[in-house]
């Protein structure tokens, strides 16, 4: 796993509330996520989309009612020429049979009730069937050819009276039949436009009732929803208020825009519980610096007095050549100025001000912890292993705060391997800038469910009497004000590894002091 691998830091929501919490919001989360979309723009849209289709399908509807009507009124109009020309042309040779005269306009008629219907074939065709007009054709013709017929008799020769019979039964014939189908179009067609005209009326009145269903319906089921959900979110605010952060779980089938203001509810309260989780801590670490202040000061004077005499005697016992009791002396001196090195950590971890940071190695507060622990690594049999690099890139840091971190971070890995074991010191420079460390050991590791709470002050997983469940605490704060990351990351009894993150320092780094 990289060290800058996306992890929960110690300000993480996950880390301050614990990984049951943040599970049982990613189950919600996939809950919710897991549902089909069904948003309420896309029930209004849809429903506008109905009403669109409605109204074009009534606009397209009254448009095509209106087109058979005129096409119907077009039809009965030539229709009505058609059968003006045949009575005229049925009179005329009428007359001509009975008084001699008139067949000429007779024939005229007929030529000209021929001509009509050719030129409003089209128009008759797009009404009535072909079979009819092909009927109607016939008939014209027919009459046309016995008027052309009786026209040749009249001037070349007399009437023989079997023929004169014979053409004026076919004139008859042929007329009466082309006015008997005509008169049955136009009476079928004239009902249907009748039909048309009426539909035509209803029509808008009969899309109008629809619409209206539609609108209410999806006002009633819009109105529905959002009640529904509304009254939902009343009883979670109750809840909430109430002290139940449980996070909120599907009521819905599907996934709505309430269901994604719940995920951002869910959020919010997982942040807030984690934002009153760090509060309490801070107020933790607010009571522990007034009371680790007041130790320290009262600390400092004696560790002062021990260090000038632990000294004194040192530099006596080294004129008087007594080495076993220099070696003892020049061990009570370190160990008083770690005590005094403690000290100033704890004041400087209790001061509002920022420490001075300036560009420094990793390596050198990493050094200096080590060699403060050598004789402890060495009675627990840990073999320490440091791998950090003397040309990493340089971090802004302050010396003593950092070794001190280092030093907490060193001894809580001394301390979960009581039968020896190893411990790794492993750092590389991080893309962007600045640089990571992780120290890793071979001890017991961490429970799952102590890791949210290893940086709360007081809290420690080691047996009684042998941890203050501060060191932890005090790193985390070291690596707040030097804008770093701190992650834990354990697996129990094989062992347990920390991450810090450093920022990129301007300038050539300083050595150690």
């Amino acid at each position: 796993m990289k060290p800058d691998a996306a992890k929960p830091s110690a300000d993480h929501p996950e880390y301050t509330l614990g990984a049951r919490e943040a599970e049982r919001l990613r189950e919600a989360e996939r809950a919710f996520l897991d549902r089909p979309q069904l948003s309420i723009r896309a029930r209004i849209a849809s429903g506008f989309l109905l009403c669109f289709l409605l109204v074009a399908l009534t606009a397209a509807g009254s448009l095509g009612l209106l087109y058979g009507v005129k096409a119907k009124v077009r039809f009965l109009s030539a229709s009505e020429s058609l059968s003006g020309h045949l009575h005229v042309a049925r009179s005329h040779f009428r007359d001509y049979f009975r008084e001699g005269r008139g067949l000429a306009e007779a024939r005229r008629e007929a030529e000209a009730a021929l001509d009509h219907y050719r030129e409003n074939t089209v128009v008759l065709l797009a009404v009535a069937g072909p079979e009819d007009l092909a009927r109607v054709s016939r008939n014209l013709v027919r009459l046309s050819e016995a008027l052309a017929e009786a026209s040749s008799i009249e001037r070349y020769g007399a009437w023989d009276p079997s023929l004169r019979d014979e053409v004026e039964g076919t004139l008859e014939r042929e007329s009466g039949q082309a006015l008997e189908l005509m008169d049955q179009l136009m009476t079928r067609e004239a009902a249907q436009a009748g039909r048309l005209l009426s539909m035509a009326q209803i029509l808008p009145f009969a899309s109008l009732a629809i619409l209206l269903l539609i609108i209410f319906w999806v006002a009633w089921i819009l109105a529905r929803t959002i009640t529904l959900s509304l009254q939902r979110f009343h009883e979670y605010t109750r809840r909430i208020s109430a002290g139940d952060f449980s996070p909120i779980t599907p009521a819905k089938p599907y996934r709505d825009e309430f269901s994604d203001l719940a995920l951002a509810v869910n959020r919010m309260l997982f942040e807030l519980r984690a934002r009153e989780a760090q509060v309490t801590r801070a107020g933790k670490l607010a009571a522990l610096g007034t009371f680790t202040a007041g130790i320290a000061h009262e600390l400092n004077n004696p560790l002062n007095n021990i260090s000038i005499t632990a000294e004194a005697l040192l530099e006596e016992c080294r004129e008087g050549g007594d080495s076993r009791k220099a070696r003892l002396l020049k061990s009570i001196y370190n160990e008083v100025q770690r005590a005094d090195a403690i000290v100033r950590g704890l004041l400087d971890f209790t001061r509002d001000e920022p420490s001075p940071l300036a560009p420094l190695r990793l390596l050198d507060p990493v050094e200096g912890a080590a060699d403060l622990l050598a004789n402890e690594m060495a009675l627990s049999s840990v073999v320490f292993d440091n791998r950090v690099p003397a040309d990493l890139p340089p971090v802004r840091g302050d010396y003593d705060a950092l070794r001190q971190l280092f030093f907490n971070l060193f001894l809580n890995a001394v301390q979960a391997m009581p039968k020896g074991g190893r411990l790794t010191v492993t750092a590389g420079p991080r893309e962007g800038g600045g640089a990571w460390v992780e120290v890793t050991d071979e001890g017991s590791g961490i429970p799952a469910e102590a890791l949210p709470h290893v940086f709360d002050p007081f809290f420690t997983t080691k047996e009684r009497g042998k941890g203050t469940g501060l060191g932890l605490a005090i790193c985390h704060g070291v690596v707040e004000r030097h804008k770093g990351e701190i992650h834990v990351d354990s697996v129990p009894g094989r062992g347990t590894t920390v991450r810090l993150l450093f920022p990129p320092a301007p300038g050539p780094a300083e050595a150690a002091p």
